[in-house]
């Protein structure tokens, strides 16, 4: 057997072994990040906060460091989770009909023009209902029905 034969024949184990651990850790980065896609999300809010219903484009302003204080007065603090995790994605996409990356963008116009502060980032879902639960003036989102004991904001279609 030449060489080049030799060689040959030993790198196909090799390759196969790669492909199949490719494919394992795709499958695998696909069912990480498909677990909160799609599950429905509320808005939620610190029970100091006496608005209870806001349109879509009210919450896109929100979110956008567009509105930063409540009817009364009362300055917003918003939470968010890690732009990287999968609810966050979510929620940019179902309720800001928008990317994380756009939305980091915007927080970042309105942080580096002095216009505002960006959201306050938190790394877990339970962080998140904690931060708003224990912030007068929060709000931020979760997992609709795992909300504990926050507000939840209607968000009308307007």
């Amino acid at each position: 057997m030449t060489t080049a034969a030799a060689c040959r024949a030993q790198q196909y184990p090799v390759l196969k072994v790669t492909r199949h651990c490719l494919f394992a850790l795709a499958c695998l980065f696909f069912v990480n990040a498909s677990h909160a896609d799609g599950e429905p999300l509320a808005i939620i809010a610190n029970h100091s906060v006496t608005t209870l219903q806001l349109s879509r484009s009210e919450v896109r302003q929100i979110f956008t460091a567009n509105k930063q204080y409540w009817p009364d007065g009362s300055k917003i603090t918003v939470f968010v989770m890690d732009p990287r995790t999968s609810i966050h994605k979510n929620f940019c996409q179902q309720k800001l009909q928008m990317f994380p990356y756009q939305l980091e963008r915007l927080w970042n116009q309105v942080t580096f023009s002095g216009q505002g502060s960006p959201p306050v980032k938190v790394s877990t879902h339970a962080e998140l209902i904690q931060a708003v639960k224990s912030t007068p003036g929060a709000i931020g989102y979760a997992i609709a029905g795992e909300s504990g004991d926050v507000q939840t904001i209607r968000v009308n279609n307007s």
